[in-house]
């Protein structure tokens, strides 16, 4: 079907495999990055997808509930390897952080259509909830960089996090666009690993007395938010929670046994980041997980979690 010069295929959302609302999701994230979330019309969704424009209003009660959604549901594909990665305690601070950066490329290029859309920019305009949504997704970055720099090199860095965070930050979001737009190519491994030895240039130049920070609390107190939930989205919260408890248990085992199922969990993770994950094959991995009884609880707790989407 063509909706305004843009060849979107109408697909059968009443088919058995398919997850009608994420097929809303996945249109509607091609169309915005294509066109822009203004000069997209919850009718051209709806067209997209092949369905009316009231089933689309019974899953999304407005254009605002749908863009939410859609960061929400991408944010987490992306975000939720690098948290699952965060709680092995089997891998070194300097390899961890390696690795996270890794997959967060890995998903860059995976989600192409939504990172477009989000390099954007406009949905945030004149819109408070979804300001919001965008403070807290820079939170949950900025998060995860503070305690990644705390592990690498202790207290001693807390002076000079604002600055290596933004600067960080600022590596990543260039990587990140260079890879979108398809004028860089670069495997992901080797851009985590060169980000990691850039932040410990800048690290050591600080640590060493070379530079001195710019940046501090006080003049970021827009950038604070709130991350007592280790920042993720109230819809994930359970989830993510199932994944700690799991990993607890598994950190605590002897490391060849507790090896061989963090591979399990870590293809039962990389299998939920995908759009529509193959429910048998998660099946058969949390099987192989239950068959330990020291872990039988946790995992069915997470296969719970995680199936009943």
């Amino acid at each position: 079907m063509n909706v305004l010069g843009l060849d979107i295929k109408p697909i059968n959302v009443r088919g058995a495999d398919m997850n009608k609302r994420e097929v809303i999701l996945e249109t509607a994230v091609e169309l915005f990055a294509e066109k822009g979330y203004s000069h997209t019309s919850m009718q051209e969704i709806a067209e997209g997808v092949g369905i009316s424009k009231g089933s689309l209003y019974s899953f999304f009660t407005s254009k605002e509930d749908l863009i939410i959604s859609i960061y929400e549901h991408y944010q987490q594909l992306v975000f939720e390897r690098v948290f699952i990665i965060g709680l092995d305690g089997d891998l070194p601070p300097r390899e961890k952080l390696e690795k996270q950066f890794e997959v967060q490329f890995e998903g860059i290029l995976h989600y192409k259509a939504y990172m477009k859309m989000h390099m954007r920019g406009e949905t945030g305009t004149n819109n408070k909830k979804i300001s919001a949504m965008e403070h807290r997704m820079r939170g949950r970055l900025f998060s995860w960089l503070q305690n990644s720099l705390l592990e690498l090199y202790g207290e001693e860095i807390t002076a000079y996090k604002w600055d290596l965070m933004f600067m960080t930050q600022s590596i990543y979001r260039t990587y990140m666009m260079l890879l979108v737009t398809g004028q860089a190519e670069a495997k992901p491994a080797a851009i985590g690993k060169h980000i990691v030895r850039q932040l410990e240039v800048m690290a050591n130049d600080f640590l060493n007395g070379n530079s001195q920070p710019i940046l501090n609390d006080e003049m970021m107190q827009d950038f604070i938010v709130d991350m007592d939930r280790e920042g993720a989205f109230v819809s994930f919260e359970k989830r993510e929670q199932a994944w700690k408890t799991l990993y607890n248990k598994l950190n605590k085992l002897d490391l060849p046994q507790s090896s061989s199922l963090k591979e399990i969990a870590n293809r039962i993770s990389e299998e939920t980041k995908k759009s529509r994950p193959e429910k048998v094959v998660l099946k058969g991995l949390f099987a192989l997980l239950k068959e330990n009884d020291e872990i039988a609880n946790e995992s069915k707790a997470l296969e719970d979690e995680i199936l009943s989407v």
